[in-house]
């Protein structure tokens, strides 16, 4: 393996690549493999794309040689599904093991032994694209992948094994809110952390979400990850939250220092998550969209 696919805003960072970038990414990001055997109804799954960026390839002993002069929070191996694809996640991991950088892999569901192998040689955690908030819709979008079980099961040895794991989930696919804010529940049970992402119709011809609607999500998963808030539906919608404030709830979520820049929505906005801090004007409207949506009553003064 002598090449590695790198996002476009990683590889400008990295001067890979000139060209103008509207949020410098806080992680390394990096894609390996050419095409997925997964057949996700939603997904684009190479071909030098993956959802809304693009992915060049680029030398590997390039790439690492310009990570050694590069501050960054976190490097992102993202890879997709194909046979040997663990081999070339292990190769890779040994050759950015060196630079101090915590080391995250988006990966499909692997046992038990293969994540300590990857923990071994500098992995930190995993993180696996459940994608889908119920079974049936799993079933519905995800073909040629393990099974739900194995994904939920993976999800969970992935926290015992490396202390952290992320669960990425997709509000847009047809979920009910209720079925959404019921797998995060879930998730965050189990001290699983939650990545949010916005449906993006690349290759299916269904809406994204309201940006009301996942404002309100949003502002769900960053309370439910904490322990607090009380949600209410009618007929699956949400109806009214009861939560201590609001937050910067609505900038990108997931792993520590991952932003992912613009992963799912146009440079042209709107902005599902934001890719850096938010100021107050920015908080402020986003809590407008939520309410917008849903009835928020905050229980602290």
């Amino acid at each position: 393996m002598d090449k590695i696919h790198v996002s476009s805003a990683t590889a400008s960072f990295l001067e890979l690549e000139k060209k103008n970038i509207d949020a410098l990414p806080t992680t390394l990001y990096f894609m390996i493999g050419e095409r997925c055997n997964g057949a996700c109804s939603y997904c684009t799954g190479g071909n030098n794309f993956l959802s809304r960026v693009r992915w060049p390839p680029f030398s590997l002993a390039e790439v690492a040689e310009k990570i050694a002069g590069k501050k960054a929070g976190r490097i992102c191996i993202q890879s997709l599904y194909y046979p040997g694809f663990l081999e070339n996640i292990l190769y890779v991991t040994k050759k950015f093991a060196g630079y101090g950088v915590p080391i995250s892999v988006s990966m499909n569901p692997v046992g038990k032994e293969k994540m300590k192998k990857m923990k071994k040689e500098g992995v930190e955690r995993i993180g696996i694209g459940l994608d889908c908030c119920s079974e049936d819709l799993f079933n519905k979008w995800k073909k040629n992948v393990p099974s739900w079980d194995e994904y939920m099961h993976a999800l969970k040895d992935a926290k015992k094994i490396f202390g952290n794991a992320t669960a990425h989930l997709i509000i847009g696919l047809g979920e009910s809110d209720e079925e959404a804010i019921g797998m995060m529940k879930d998730l965050a049970k189990h001290g699983i952390k939650i990545a949010l992402f916005a449906f993006t119709p690349v290759k299916m011809n269904m809406p994204p979400p309201s940006i009301e609607r996942y404002r309100a999500m949003q502002l769900a998963r960053y309370y439910i990850e904490k322990g607090e808030g009380e949600f209410y539906f009618k007929e699956g919608k949400l109806h009214k939250m009861f939560i201590p404030s609001g937050g910067e709830a609505f900038v990108t979520s997931g792993c520590p220092s991952c932003n992912r820049p613009f992963y799912n929505e146009r440079a042209s906005g709107p902005l599902y998550n934001y890719p850096r801090p938010m100021d107050e004007y920015e908080i402020k409207q986003a809590m407008k969209e939520v309410k917008n949506y849903a009835r928020v009553y905050f229980t602290s003064p």
